[in-house]
């Protein structure tokens, strides 16, 4: 029971291969048991909830293993496994729509995205009065008009300078300034001297999600592909992105 259990469980979290899918929704035809588990696993998923944590999954377990509940529900599915299995295959169909293609807010994946990346910047030991240091500093303190500020002299006269780009590009995205965003990071993914890896494409699409403009959806999705294509900065998470429906 609890290897059917985990193979339920990757084939509702998309861990299943196409081929490995379709073997899945053929069993249910076939096999009235596991009908009546892939039934039961979303029932009992629904009820405690749609996050499959590690609690969640042994509780499932004992679900499972609970003798006087799996007496008093599988007799009877037994002699009605036909209805069973067509009820499980309009679930599994059911679920795949609502699980696999639900729409998510770009918005909401940008802003995610920037709470787990931008809140706090890297400062090495010993270098709290150079000017990259201490824009920072302030940016980590949360000031972040005056991060700005300082590194101005940087981006102004320092083209080489693509850490400054990086961090002006963030703190302004961070103020909601998106035009001045725009600027420093399609600099950025322009820069002349090649990066071993160069963020600018895919923050320049996250800009364009947080704007929020007529277009920058579609623009965005573009420069999301182009960073997976060019194996670019953030390609693991401009693949995940690209996979959503976004609304």
């Amino acid at each position: 029971m609890t290897d059917n259990l985990e193979y339920i469980d990757h084939y509702f979290k998309k861990e299943l291969t196409p081929e490995q899918s379709g073997q899945f929704e053929q069993r249910i035809t076939e096999d009235p048991v596991f009908a009546e588990e892939v039934g039961f696993y979303l029932g009992t998923k629904e009820a405690l909830g749609t996050q499959l944590v590690a609690d969640k999954k042994e509780r499932f377990r004992a679900i499972y293993n609970n003798k006087e509940t799996r007496v008093v529900r599988m007799n009877p599915i037994r002699k009605l496994w036909p209805y069973v299995a067509a009820a499980a295959v309009t679930i599994v169909l059911v679920a795949r729509f609502v699980f696999f293609n639900v729409a998510v807010s770009s918005i909401k994946l940008a802003d995610q995205y920037m709470q787990d990346n931008f809140q706090n910047l890297g400062v090495p030991m010993g270098s709290d009065n150079d000017l990259l240091s201490k824009s920072k500093n302030l940016f980590n303190e949360g000031k972040l008009d005056e991060a700005l500020v300082t590194l101005e002299p940087l981006v102004q006269n320092e083209s080489s300078n693509y850490e400054a780009l990086e961090i002006a590009g963030i703190a302004a995205l961070r103020l909601e300034q998106y035009d001045k965003t725009l600027g420093y990071f399609q600099r950025l993914e322009n820069f002349p001297r090649k990066l071993s890896s160069n963020p600018g494409k895919f923050y320049h699409a996250l800009v364009l999600i947080k704007r929020n403009q007529p277009g920058d959806s579609k623009i965005a999705r573009q420069l999301l592909q182009q960073v997976v294509d060019e194996d670019l900065k953030g390609k693991k998470t401009a693949k995940k992105w690209l996979e959503k429906k976004w609304e």
